[in-house]
């Protein structure tokens, strides 16, 4: 047990996010900036994602979210 590496765990929160197609790449360059991920994907006529962030992160990401959406 001594030689095995320890991991260090974050708490993620999971959100659901609907976003156009055009708007795909920049979300998912903010979620890369906040240490998120996509934990699934559905394309119908919009994209509809569910995501993790680590709990310290959202508050950042939700307002890199708001700027980045008031670009489109």
């Amino acid at each position: 047990l001594r030689q095995l590496t320890t991991q260090r765990k974050t708490p993620l929160t999971e959100y659901t996010l609907q976003c156009e197609y055009h708007q795909l790449t920049g979300i998912e360059a903010l979620l890369g900036q906040c240490d998120g991920k996509i934990i699934n994907s559905d394309y119908q006529a919009f994209v509809l994602l569910r995501l993790a962030l680590p709990a310290a992160k959202v508050a950042e990401f939700s307002a890199k979210l708001a700027d980045f959406s008031r670009g489109s």
